[in-house]
């Protein structure tokens, strides 16, 4: 009945912590989009197995034998531990991240000052006020 549910809770937790090791490595970072998109493709999956059991079978919860309920017990704590640490790292990356922005545009200010000039189609130059911009080159 839950065989499904703890295949599915497996295959997130492994790949949460996959993640967390990838992201904890020094060096060249990869795409992790397409991880992403498999998780959140696996829970998706664990929420529609859930609200089928729910469903089908309203009780299925009290329904488990001990082995079955120590079974998901054990696989939701692996997923809860492995979420947990995954959050962790990938928290402490967006932190990363938006400080060398904040760095990058703090320095773009002080070179260019508050205002900052360019050129128009027709030739002509337009002066304006206000910080420059800071734009993100993803594709590096």
């Amino acid at each position: 009945m839950i065989a499904t549910i703890l295949d599915i809770a497996g295959s997130l937790a492994s790949m949460m912590s996959e993640e967390t090791v990838s992201l904890d490595e020094r060096g060249g970072y990869v795409d992790h989009a397409e991880m992403v998109g498999a998780k959140r493709r696996l829970v998706a999956q664990m929420e529609a197995e859930i609200a089928r059991l729910n469903r089908e079978a309203p009780s299925w919860l009290q329904d488990l034998d001990e082995e079955q309920d120590a079974a998901l017990s054990e696989a939701m704590a692996t997923l809860r531990d492995a979420a947990a640490s995954n959050a962790t790292v990938v928290k402490r990356h967006l932190e990363l991240s938006s400080d060398l922005i904040d760095a990058v545009a703090s320095e773009a200010k002080r070179l260019t000052g508050n205002a900052g000039c360019s050129y128009r189609d027709t030739g002509t130059m337009m002066l304006r006020g206000g910080t420059s911009p800071i734009s993100v080159n993803t594709s590096l």
